[in-house]
Order: structure tokens, then C-alpha cells, then sequence
């Protein structure tokens, strides 16, 4: 499915490029190279939250080669994750998983997480978040720790109604990733 959405947004771009008065080599390489950001991976990370998937934008990846994962549905204040490896075998040795939420402030988010979800015993791999796991970010569990703002152990994420925040889900691996994730709350 991916190959052809990607031929029907070159066949598409190139259509409109020669209508606008470009050159049939200028409509072939802008087309090209919307085929290529298409093609390109921008995570191995997979993530839902409260059972919806992060997408990214096709035509905004498509024209500029980067478009930002989002929740499409607002979400609860205390939403359920869950994520998946696309290759694990990419990832290699995974030590650490963690999740930070961030708020979004004026402009921008800020550079403070409000919530940071570690696992209980970081020292140890087979406490860690795992792939196909639907974890609880507002209980998430006596294996997991949950750190506020200033770095408190809260008994789980807490999120404010109406607000629109990043998530962070960082896989520390052999080949570690993190991926961000836009979302708002109900």
C-alpha cells in the first residue's frame, strides 16, 4: 500500500508541477524526491495512545521529508500507552525504556517533562517496558516509578483537561531511538 500511495503522490506532484508551467526534468525530480521522503524511516517506534496509533501527515512528509507523529482524538488525562518495535532485531540489546510527557508552553514545549516513567529497577533489562504492553501511565504499577515536575514519585501521570502535550518514548538500546508524539487531552 505504501508503494503506491507513494506513486500516486509522484504521479500527482509531477501532474501538478507541469500544470503550474514547470519543466517536465523539474516535475521528475521535485516527484522523486517526495517519492524518497515518503519511503524514508523516521521511527522503528510504534506507539498508541489510548488505543489510538501516532501518525505522521503523508503530504506535509511527502513535501518537506518530516512531518511529527500525532494523536488524531483527544486522549485522558491518563492515558493508556502501548508500543510496538517495528524490527527489533534494529534495536539490538535494549537496557532502559522510559516515557516523559511534556506541556506545551507558549510557542513551544517546554524543556521540563511533567511526567517521567521509568521502570522501578533501572539496572535491570527485564523490568523495562515491554513491546505489545498496554501500560496505565496513571497506575502504572508497583514496577514503575513515576516522577513529577520537580522530580517527586507521584503514584501516576496526571495530566490537565484541554492541554496539548509531547510525548517522549526513549528505547536505550544497542541502536537506541526515541520517538515524539503530539497529542491533547479531553
Amino acid at each position: 500500500m505504501l508503494k503506491s500511495t507513494v506513486a500516486a503522490l509522484v504521479l500527482f506532484s509531477g501532474t501538478l508541477m507541469l500544470l503550474a508551467g514547470c519543466s517536465g526534468t523539474g516535475a521528475a525530480i521535485t516527484g522523486g524526491r517526495m517519492g524518497m521522503n515518503l519511503l524514508r524511516k523516521d521511527s522503528h517506534l510504534k506507539i498508541k495512545l489510548d488505543g489510538q496509533p501516532a501518525k505522521q501527515t503523508t503530504w506535509k512528509k511527502a513535501a518537506t521529508g518530516y512531518s511529527r507523529f500525532k494523536i488524531k482524538e483527544a486522549v485522558s488525562t491518563a492515558p493508556k500507552l502501548q508500543f510496538e518495535l517495528e524490527n527489533p532485531d534494529k534495536f539490538g540489546r535494549i537496557t532502559m525504556v522510559s516515557v516523559s510527557i511534556y506541556q506545551k508552553f507558549e510557542a513551544d514545549y517546554s524543556h521540563q517533562a511533567e511526567f517521567t516513567v521509568i521502570a522501578r529497577d533501572t539496572n535491570n533489562p527485564e523490568a523495562q517496558m515491554k513491546p505489545g504492553v498496554v501500560y496505565d501511565l496513571g497506575n502504572p504499577g508497583p514496577g514503575f516509578k513515576v516522577l513529577n515536575l520537580t522530580s517527586q514519585e507521584v503514584s501516576g501521570v496526571t495530566l490537565k483537561p484541554g492541554m496539548k502535550y509531547m510525548l517522549a518514548l526513549t528505547v536505550r538500546a544497542d541502536h537506541s531511538e526515541t520517538a515524539q508524539v503530539y497529542f491533547k487531552t479531553k
